[in-house]
């Protein structure tokens, strides 16, 4: 299996394979493999959900209950084979929603006992899927590998996603610049939203928990400022999961310098998603890698990306990129 996932739960029999074709005179059904992140949004007692997004390879539904602890349930990506696996979703099989998802923004629909029952099709559960996780590196990526990420990101973000990640690194607070970041831009996952996932991960993958921690601190109490469906990709980036190409990315950077000629390739793989969404996570991963490569030592990250050095105090203009 590549880094997209592992199978958890074998592999669909050929019964539900032979479930797509629809029974006589009813609706078809579509087999799935499910995140092993929202397994138990299925698995619940049926209740509603809401349509919040369509595009033509992914849905995503809202769930208005909210869990035990008080807590939103969340989103719930849905997502034909060739879509982006982002992970917490659920994978439909090849071939499934071919004549369209029948569904619109703000459509509801019946989500739980293992199924998604949509008006034209049900979507059932027939494994279980494990996204994988951004690595902890023991070591910082080389200058080369962190100034390749720099040529290819958003120009207009990485600064202020070094003085975000410098600002974590210190410990300092991070209201303002956060303030100044999350739900900024326009579209499904704003463009500050796309840099904070890159510095949250580029935090994991350079060993500065305390200051990941310290981030998602201020990040999570203004969820409600962005768009649900990048509130739940900046709850999965915390927690160190990303789409299969960013985390084949992070695996070339864990790598250092050794792994240096796999990391253009892995990069221009992440800035093809989406029309700014993979040029401004870049942004993210270069600036957070730039200044913890400077905490650590030298200054070399930033001599290569052209950015300030940690002392700047100041809060940079923050660019209102779209998506």
């Amino acid at each position: 299996m590549t880094p997209s996932g592992t199978p958890l739960a074998g592999t669909m029999d050929r019964a539900t394979r032979s479930s797509r074709a629809p029974a006589e005179g009813g609706a078809p059904t579509w087999p799935a493999a499910v995140s092993e992140r929202s397994v138990g949004m299925l698995a619940r007692c049926p209740r509603s959900a809401t349509v919040v997004a369509v595009h033509p390879l992914a849905f995503y539904l809202r769930f208005d209950r909210s869990r035990p602890d008080g807590t939103i349930e969340g989103i719930l990506p849905v997502v034909a084979q060739s879509g982006l696996r982002l992970p917490n979703a659920v994978v439909l099989a090849p071939g499934s929603s071919r004549l369209g998802w029948g569904v619109q923004p703000g459509d509801r629909v019946g989500v739980g006992d293992g199924e998604i029952r949509l008006p034209g099709a049900t979507i059932r559960r027939a494994r279980v899927w494990r996204p994988v996780r951004v690595p902890t590196s023991g070591h910082l990526p080389g200058v080369a590998a962190t100034g390749s990420l720099g040529r290819l990101a958003s120009p207009g973000w990485a600064v202020p996603a070094r003085h975000l990640a410098a600002t974590a690194l210190r410990g300092e607070s991070l209201v303002d610049v956060v303030g100044h970041t999350v739900g900024v831009g326009q579209g499904l996952t704003p463009s500050g939203d796309d840099v904070l996932c890159g510095v949250l991960l580029a935090l994991r993958l350079a060993g500065a928990e305390d200051a990941r921690r310290h981030l998602w601190t201020t990040v999570r109490p203004r969820l409600g400022a962005t768009t649900a469906v990048s509130a739940a990709l900046l709850t999965e980036a915390a927690d160190g999961y990303a789409v299969p190409a960013v985390v084949r990315l992070a695996a070339a950077l864990a790598g250092g310098r050794e792994s240096e000629p796999d990391v253009v390739p892995a990069a221009l793989e992440v800035r093809a998603i989406g029309h700014s969404s993979g040029a401004d996570l870049l942004a993210g991963l270069a600036g957070a890698l730039a200044a913890a490569d400077s905490t650590c030592g030298g200054d070399r990250s930033s001599r290569v990306l052209g950015l300030p050095t940690v002392g700047a105090h100041h809060l940079p203009t923050t660019p209102g990129v779209t998506s």
